[in-house]
């Protein structure tokens, strides 16, 4: 099965109050972080971003095909370019996620096996739900989220819902614990992250 990795980075950051893309966590910037836990799964990593990043030498950074749609744009970026390069699908990973490393990422590619044109999508379940921002998407699931960015309800969770998206067991395999997808939204929660990180 083969998989663009696709590293959301297009958020405004407000609750954050500045940039939060490049704040670091094991002195490495969390886009970075990103993109390093993901290429070792993937056939390749992007950027989704309609600002300017700094990303490492090699990677693209492409902007959301139709702005402000917030995350479910970037997965559209994301699917539309997957497609493009005829890859099954896009693992997807919010940039504010920098506790999700390769062992997590490699266990939801080996769980979803063969399954993907099936199930259109699959995410780990976490407490309270799944981690629709760290999640596999079939190029499948292309043409019912561009019907959804004509609509009003934009939420990732919902999409996930539509699609019938296959919850993952990472806690059976010791992969999951109550950080693990610990969601950069403040300062606050940086100083979390940093007290949980594992070195690169």
């Amino acid at each position: 099965m083969k998989l663009l990795g696709a590293v959301l980075a297009g958020g405004e950051s407000r609750r954050y109050g500045r940039d939060k893309a490049m704040e670091l966590v094991a002195g490495v910037p969390m886009l970075h972080r990103a993109i390093r836990a993901l290429e070792p799964v993937t056939d390749d990593v992007v950027v989704i971003s309609c600002h300017h990043v700094q990303v490492p030498k090699g990677i693209r950074v492409l902007p959301d095909a139709r702005p402000g749609h917030g995350p479910l744009g970037g997965l559209h970026a994301a699917l539309l370019e997957a497609e493009a390069r005829e890859l099954h699908g896009v693992l997807l990973l919010g940039c504010d996620l920098p506790l999700v490393d390769e062992r997590v990422l490699a266990a939801i590619v080996a769980q979803l096996g063969t399954s993907l044109a099936a199930s259109s999508a699959a995410a780990p379940s976490r407490t309270g739900g799944v981690e629709p921002l760290c999640a596999v998407y079939g190029c499948v699931a292309l043409p019912l989220v561009a019907e959804r960015l004509d609509g009003t309800d934009l939420s990732m969770h919902s999409l996930f819902r539509a699609l019938e998206g296959r919850e993952l067991d990472l806690a059976s395999l010791g992969l999951l614990n109550d950080e693990t997808f610990l969601n950069v939204n403040t300062p606050e929660d940086l100083v979390k992250a940093r007290l949980h990180q594992n070195p690169e």
